[in-house]
């Protein structure tokens, strides 16, 4: 690719030189192109041209969009700027920065957890596909062989209650599930589970998918309804002090 399309005809007149403004106009040049995760953005000299600004800024445009994870760097033979995978913390991250300066406490992302996937569950038991009922048992059945409270047990779990959202047939919804979720589980707040409490979670994720498989929506709602309160109850019996403090920055899963 020798460039990135200008947004507009406007844009090109006064094309921005602020690292802020710039890489708000190289996102939408990787948009407007059609680039997908992998490809190589142009190479300094041509952005250069390109957008008439400065090889610093361009590289400082680049680093603002490296830390949104939208480009990454690669360095060595054959390295350059290219468009990033889309990881799920690149907007989980700012999310939590964004609740604890707003004072959102642990309590409200639980009730917020009580609004929305039962009626995941319930919906996804409508229209979810055989593709998915199958992505779904292999999820719970994956999950159950995984040593209980540890990180890929955590992933696998989040996998589980996402793969919930997609069946549901409302991309957005997922999407915003997905990065939710990273928060919601309260493990960078310190939230931990006893063995027997995952093991009351793992029962709860069979009667859930039983339901789903079925097209039963309303068991899948009651059990989904059933398996958050229950956890909800562990974190103000264990952690009453997190319910109202501002939500933990979420780390890097990776």
């Amino acid at each position: 690719m020798t460039g990135l399309p200008s947004a507009s005809p406007a844009r090109d007149r006064r094309r921005p030189r602020k690292p802020v403004a710039l890489a708000e106009a190289i996102a939408e040049g990787i948009v407007d192109a059609g680039m997908r995760p992998g490809d190589r953005l142009p190479v300094e000299a041509a952005m250069v041209l390109q957008y008439g600004a400065g090889r610093a800024s361009i590289r400082e445009a680049l680093r603002i969009l490296e830390a949104e994870g939208i480009v990454e760097t690669r360095v060595g033979a054959g390295g350059g700027a290219f468009v990033a995978s889309p990881r799920r913390e690149s907007i989980a991250r700012p999310l939590s920065v964004l609740m604890r300066m707003s004072d959102i406490g642990l309590r409200e992302i639980l009730d917020a957890r009580l609004l929305i996937e039962p009626a995941l569950a319930a919906s996804a038991a409508v229209h979810r596909t055989p593709e998915q009922a199958t992505q779904l048992q292999d999820a719970a059945a994956a999950l159950e062989l995984l040593d209980e409270g540890g990180e890929d047990w955590r992933r696998m779990n989040r996998e589980f209650h996402t793969a919930i959202a997609e069946a549901a047939a409302n991309r957005p919804l997922a999407v915003m599930w997905d990065v939710l979720s990273m928060i919601a589980d309260g493990h960078d707040a310190g939230v931990r589970y006893p063995a027997h409490s995952l093991h009351d979670a793992e029962a709860a994720h069979r009667k859930i998918l039983k339901a789903i498989v079925a097209g039963d929506a309303d068991t899948a709602e009651a059990a989904m309804r059933t398996h958050l309160e229950a956890m909800a109850a562990h974190v103000a019996a264990e952690y009453p002090e997190l319910l109202g403090e501002p939500v933990a920055l979420v780390r890097s899963r990776t």
